[in-house]
């Protein structure tokens, strides 16, 4: 039982490590464009008045992400490309496989308080990603109003594939976790 219980937290800990590695990359690639952009045109006030709206709305209730889920079937996200996204994004496609070649045992989550967990998780994540793309769907104006399209066209792709794309997974995740307590008599909230 020790050797288990010592394995699973050598594997946790591999986990978390390749998911922070994959956050790290991903942050450098997509906030950096960001930051250069906001330190070096955006004015203070504005940045303020930006920073403090995106962080308002970290404080939005779970009802809220439930009423923007654009759909109830996982179909609709796959056909967007979701299944794509979800390899190179934290507890991803490759992370998993990766683990899974050292651990063949390896699950992400083992039972319905683990699921549960991870649901709660993807709440956190849609609200972090939520208020980035808050932030990044106000700088974006900002940077055609000082004249600057290719800025705003950086931005925009970056708020694409770090905030819209991230969220839509979330809600992906959430909505197969739950599809999947429904199937084996267990309601998820």
């Amino acid at each position: 039982m020790a050797r288990t219980i010592k394995q699973s937290a050598k594997i946790k800990r591999i986990a978390i490590w390749y998911n922070q590695v994959r956050n790290f990359f991903w942050m450098i690639v997509n906030l950096f464009p960001l930051v250069y952009f906001c330190s070096t045109t955006v004015e203070s006030i504005y940045l303020y008045t930006f920073s403090g709206i995106s962080f308002l709305s970290l404080f939005l209730p779970v009802s809220f992400f439930n009423a923007i889920q654009l759909s109830n079937k996982p179909a609709f996200y796959e056909k967007i490309g979701i299944r794509t996204i979800r390899k190179f994004t934290q507890d991803g496609d490759m992370v998993n496989r990766i683990i899974r070649r050292r651990f063949p045992g390896y699950r992400v989550f083992n039972n319905r308080r683990d699921a549960r967990k991870h649901i709660s998780k993807a709440y956190f994540f849609e609200r972090f990603h939520f208020a980035m793309f808050v932030f990044f769907f106000l700088v974006i104006p900002y940077s055609i109003w000082m004249g600057s399209i290719f800025w705003a066209l950086v931005l925009f792709l970056n708020n694409l594939v770090f905030n819209i794309y991230p969220n839509l997974l979330q809600q992906y995740n959430r909505l197969r976790l739950k599809t999947l307590e429904r199937k084996n008599g267990n309601p998820a909230k």
